[in-house]
């Protein structure tokens, strides 16, 4: 993704809006002009995000390398750019408070395990190529959805602890989900499993709440057209 850097403290926020916007324009008249191929490819804006320009190509990489599960997706593109926007809108967020430091080992971890959803080195080389990155592309693109990921988790590390009604009614609720060796646990053998159970789910619900604000408080244009749509 392009991230357009502010000019300084001083740079007001008409003159971010009219840049991203001055970027969509250009890159649709690009798109409009340009002679285009049956199997010729052409990367264009999906979206901005309070200055951020999120490309196709984004979407692509994030499908290919395995950041984002879309496969259930009625339009994986859209799915794509959706978790863009979210994970630009944590990374905006992150800017504005702690820095978040990323354990090498965990980022080396982590791009190991996009190596290896390729069969091969050669095809995972090729992959790369037809995404247009290349190593120091990927460990960016790697290195921002780990900070993201880190800063959720920082920020939702504790939520409100649960009386033992709650936990009482949880296992109440759910109680198939509490089965082992095809026997039914008592709520005192299962305790732990249902605490976790219910700090996850209390957790999820925090994390979404909080997503729908910043959506709600940035300045989000979408320019994609979903395949329903079209």
């Amino acid at each position: 993704m392009t991230r357009y850097p502010a000019a300084g403290k001083t740079r007001t926020c008409f003159a971010r809006r009219f840049r991203a916007f001055a970027i969509v324009i250009v890159t649709l008249a690009a798109c409009l002009v340009m002679p285009v191929r049956a199997a010729q490819v052409l990367d264009r804006v999906l979206a901005v995000v309070s200055g951020t320009v999120i490309m196709l190509s984004d979407a692509r990489a994030a499908l290919t390398l395995g950041l984002v599960e879309a496969e259930s997706a009625r339009d994986p593109i859209q799915a794509a750019m959706q978790w863009l926007v979210d994970r630009q809108l944590v990374l905006d967020e992150a800017e504005r408070g702690d820095r978040i430091d990323v354990d090498p080992a965990a980022l080396d971890q982590a791009l190991d395990g996009v190596r290896r959803r390729f069969a091969s080195e050669g095809e995972f080389r090729r992959a790369l190529a037809g995404l247009g990155l290349d190593d120091r592309g990927l460990r960016r693109l790697v290195r921002n959805t780990l900070v993201a990921r880190l800063y959720t988790e920082r920020r939702f590390d504790s939520v409100l602890p649960a009386t033992e009604e709650d936990l009482r009614e949880y296992y109440a609720a759910h109680a198939g989900r509490f089965v082992r060796n095809n026997r039914q646990l008592s709520f005192e053998d299962a305790l732990a499993d249902v605490t976790a159970a219910v700090q996850q789910e209390r957790r999820a619900q925090a994390v979404a709440a909080w997503m729908e604000r910043l959506r709600r408080r940035a300045e989000i244009r979408t320019i994609y057209v979903t395949a329903d749509r079209r």
